[in-house]
């Protein structure tokens, strides 16, 4: 799977709530995969890192995690991919 042009965008969001709120990505993942995601930690950090391309879902559980983790109505706000625009996988309807 190639990287959707949503996906930079999505990713700096969420480093940006986990810089915020200090979150290691450690503790993301456990979130994560308590609230229903499917991938291991090591892929996370890549994701992170850029050096993987992750399906739109599984970034929206991550975001969601972030967010949860981060709890602040200030400051940052990990997007999901539907507040971007559509992606390859999902295009615009009419």
């Amino acid at each position: 799977m190639g990287f959707d042009s949503n996906e930079p965008e999505q990713s700096r969001g969420l480093q940006a709530v986990l810089t915020a709120g200090s979150i290691s990505t450690e503790s993301l993942w456990l979130h994560y995969v308590s609230v229903g995601g499917s991938m291991g930690e090591l892929e996370v950090e890549a994701y992170l890192q850029g050096l993987l391309s992750v399906p739109a879902f599984q970034r929206d559980i991550l975001a969601f995690a972030a967010n949860e983790l981060w709890g602040s109505s200030f400051g940052p706000h990990a997007p999901y991919a539907d507040e971007l625009g559509p992606t390859p996988e999902e295009p615009l309807t009419p």
